[in-house]
Formats: structure tokens, C-alpha cells, sequence
């Protein structure tokens, strides 16, 4: 498997980062990489399928477990702020300042976004200006340009508005399956029994399928915006 050097995960809310790249994380992290996330909304709520409200405290607990699981560090930019579901309310223009900062300041070598296939509009949201903070500017102009930048997809793409980009990047997730699997467990408010999208059963067969189209057991799939040789 190829290695990065500093790998920037955008998230839109805490798990977003497992049900999409969980795998990938974990193998980059193992082979020496930074690999950072960047949630945008955290929040206590309640949520479809769970009895009582989640806590930010909660959720805050849950990341630092699956932190420990997959190895990344990480960082909150709207903590408690009842933005979860809201982000679409955000300017857009303060997005892409506060993802222009963290590209500027980590200056990753791979950076991950969450699809724009999807009709969760937070995440919409979040790719769109995640793609306008990545825009080619060369460094000589001050900015940092990000080599490579993938989209990363989740089992619920059975209910999208578009496919995924044509180019795809596969990585092998195999060995690193039962981390993935150990760290959506671990979001506790979030996990699901099946046939809900979040349930393990839901997140093993989009691997199985994606395994399926290398040759391999497990897989994830990315959508490949830009990538220099």
C-alpha cells in the first residue's frame, strides 16, 4: 500500500470518518502517517432508533475511543453549536476559510472529502467547499496544494442523487476490516442492527462489493478529484 505522509480527513459529523475511510485510516496510520480529522458539527441530539437523547459529552467519548482504535488526532470546529443537520446554514464562504486554514496549516499530501453524492445536505455542503479550499493554486502564491484528493463514499449510497465519479481508487481494507467494524461499534449512538445503513451487516457488504471489484475480501472505494503522480 502506498504511504502518505499527512492524510486530512474532513468530516462533516463524528463517524462519517469510520463508515467512509475507517479502513484506509487505520492502514496509513499503522504505516507511520498523520492522519487527522476535522469534524464540523458536534452535537448531544436525539436520533432515529435510539430511546434517549445522546450528550456532547457522549460523543465526545466516542471519538476519543475510536481516536485510540484507528490512531488519528483530531479537532472540532463547531463543538456543541446545534449545527448538526444546520451546516448547509453556514456560509459558505466561512467553510472554505476554515478548510483553506487547515490545508494551509497541516498541508496534507491526501486529503479525504465526503461525496456529493449524497442527500444528506450537510455533507453537501461540506464538499462544496472542501473542493473550493482545494482549488489548484500553486505554492508559490502562498497556498498549499494538495497532491491528492479523494471523495469518500458510505453504505447509504443505495439513496443517492448521483454515482459516485467514474475514476475510483480502491484500498485494500482486508486486514483492517475488523478495525472499521470495531470503531463504528464504538460510536454507540450511532451504530445500528441491521438493515439499517450504519448496521455492520450494511457496512460489510459495501466492502464485500468494493473487495469484489479488485480481486481482494474487503475494500473501499474513493472518487479520485485530483491526483499527481
Amino acid at each position: 500500500m502506498r504511504r502518505f505522509d499527512r492524510v486530512l480527513v474532513i468530516s462533516p459529523h463524528a463517524d462519517d470518518e469510520v463508515l467512509g475511510c475507517a479502513g484506509l485510516m487505520a492502514a496509513q496510520a499503522e504505516l507511520g502517517a498523520e492522519v487527522h480529522v476535522l469534524y464540523l458539527a458536534v452535537d448531544g441530539m436525539s436520533h432515529y432508533g435510539l430511546a434517549g437523547a445522546t450528550t456532547y459529552r457522549q460523543r465526545l467519548d466516542e471519538i476519543e475511543a475510536v481516536r485510540g482504535l484507528l490512531g488519528f488526532t483530531f479537532e472540532i470546529a463547531y463543538g456543541d453549536r446545534g449545527l448538526t443537520e444546520r451546516l448547509d446554514t453556514l456560509p459558505r464562504r466561512e467553510l472554505v476559510d476554515l478548510f483553506e486554514h487547515a490545508l494551509n496549516e497541516r498541508r496534507p499530501d491526501l486529503l479525504l472529502l465526503p461525496s456529493f453524492a449524497d442527500y444528506d445536505q450537510d455533507h453537501c455542503a461540506v464538499f462544496d467547499a472542501g473542493f473550493a479550499a482545494a482549488r489548484p493554486i500553486a505554492q508559490q502564491f502562498g497556498k498549499w496544494l494538495v497532491p491528492n484528493v479523494l471523495m469518500y463514499e458510505m453504505s447509504k449510497i443505495q439513496w443517492a442523487s448521483e454515482p459516485m465519479p467514474r475514476s475510483t481508487a480502491y484500498c485494500d481494507i482486508s486486514t483492517h476490516m475488523g478495525a472499521k467494524l470495531e470503531a463504528l461499534r464504538a460510536y454507540a449512538s450511532q451504530h445500528r442492527p441491521s438493515p439499517h445503513i450504519r448496521s455492520e451487516d450494511s457496512v460489510t457488504a459495501l466492502a464485500t462489493l468494493r473487495g469484489a471489484e479488485i480481486g481482494v475480501t474487503h475494500a473501499e472505494a474513493f472518487g479520485v478529484l485530483r491526483e499527481v503522480l
